[in-house]
């Protein structure tokens, strides 16, 4: 059966791509909205700040309610109220800028949770052939939603308004609610033989101890710590890449930023299509080591040419490995994970990428002025290459002493791996 034919799939696909476009209308939107009024670079950059200590609380506590509810359903109602959570906005003027920072902080929460219930519920709607294939679908439908939101929501701005993309995105919330809301997933009852941790801390050091069990799961921590590292620096270094190494202006800064996400699309279709050949395990050594590689030529770039048209098509190229690292490591990970905590190893990833996101980003500010701006970048990118090492070594990899040290299960085909283990 292929994924189009299974409609629960259909329903949390659609639901992924409508919501995350209401939501780029207002990515972009927002910190203009700030900037225009405030004017201070600060206060917009207080919008992104507002979303990190949220997500990591409540990702890390949060995540066994995954566990121990239907995911589609725990989506649907947190997809309600995130569109009832961006009414105050609809009220928002130029002395009340706390709305937009406790929106931002309540929307960002909420993300901790709904972010692996998703990908906690794909592989209880499809079969475990076809789960590397749905995940690359996924990411086709969040880059579509970034290709198509972002500039829309530029280009809205002083069409509609603020309030009129307020609109958008509360319907764009509902309008998901309503398709997940008919979403079936299998119920998969929690073993006997794995009492349900009394207490939420309990429950949270549960989800520890499984991700410290497996190669895998550990691995993919490190790598997710790692490679949010390297975003978090990026988020920072670009711009000054961009308006230093290139001579360009702020027009490039969101030309580059914006068609990575056409190669995003790109590699979703080539991950789909090449699923059942392709393992979690490959697909995420190859897409690492790809993106570092991609990285490095484009920072180092600026000594031959500094032409836009070069570096619009490597970004173009490095989404199509950004997709396959992101595919193969929540594959992965859903494969390693035994299904009864599932949704609490998922939010550590998620809290794990926060946290290294943060840490790149004041890496950058305390170094970016006593820091070779290229040698910062040549750092970023070696992070991949070190992600890439790190999967190598133990993603994928089962400890056994009966079969010898390794056995490289991920790396099989997708038919051959059962839905319950490695």
């Amino acid at each position: 059966m292929t994924l189009h034919r299974i409609p629960s799939y259909r329903r949390l696909w659609s639901a992924l791509a409508i919501s995350e476009t209401g939501d780029w209308l207002l990515f972009i939107a927002l910190p203009v909205y700030v900037f225009q009024v405030s004017g201070s670079a600060l206060g917009t950059s207080t919008v992104f700040l507002a979303e990190l200590a949220p997500a990591v609380v409540v990702g890390t506590l949060c995540g066994a309610a995954i566990d121990r509810r239907n995911p589609a359903r725990l989506l649907a109602a947190l997809t309600t109220v995130q569109a009832v959570a961006l009414v105050p906005l609809l009220w928002l003027g130029p002395g009340r800028l706390w709305m937009v920072y406790a929106v931002a902080g309540i929307q960002a929460a909420i993300t901790g949770i709904t972010t692996p219930a998703l990908q906690a519920a794909i592989p209880l709607v499809v079969p475990s052939d076809q789960l590397t294939g749905a995940n690359g679908m996924a990411q086709i439908a969040s880059n579509t939603a970034r290709l198509l939101g972002a500039p829309l929501g530029g280009l809205l701005l002083p069409v509609i308004g603020l309030h009129g993309l307020v609109l958008g995105d509360i319907g764009s919330f509902l309008a998901s609610a309503a398709l997940l809301a008919g979403c079936h997933t299998a119920s998969l009852a929690e073993p006997a033989e794995q009492p349900r941790a009394a207490g939420r801390l309990a429950a949270v050091a549960e989800g520890w101890r499984a991700a410290r069990r497996s190669p895998t799961l550990t691995s993919a921590l490190l790598i997710s710590f790692l490679g949010a590292v390297a975003q978090g620096m990026f988020l920072v270094l670009f711009v000054l890449f961009v308006l230093r190494l290139l001579g360009a202006g702020d027009q490039v800064v969101g030309l580059l930023r914006g068609v990575q996400a056409i190669g995003g699309v790109l590699g979703g279709f080539v991950v789909a299509m090449a699923a059942r050949r392709i393992g979690a395990r490959p697909l995420t050594i190859a897409g690492l080591a790809t993106f570092g590689l991609v990285a490095l030529l484009t920072w180092n770039s600026p000594v031959i040419t500094n032409r836009t048209w070069w570096y619009a098509a490597l970004f173009v190229v490095v989404g199509v490995p950004a997709t396959a690292i992101t595919t193969g490591l929540i594959t992965g990970t859903q494969r390693a994970t035994p299904p009864h905590v599932r949704g609490r190893v998922l939010s550590l990833i998620q809290v794990t990428e926060a946290l290294g996101q943060g840490t790149g980003i004041l890496l950058a500010g305390l170094l970016g002025s006593s820091v070779s701006l290229t040698l910062m970048l040549d750092g970023q990118a070696t992070l991949y290459l070190t992600c890439a090492v790190v999967a190598a070594a133990g993603f994928g990899v089962v400890r056994s002493g009966n079969r010898g040290p390794a056995a490289y299960v991920l790396g099989a085909s997708d038919s051959s791996t059962s839905h319950h283990s490695l």
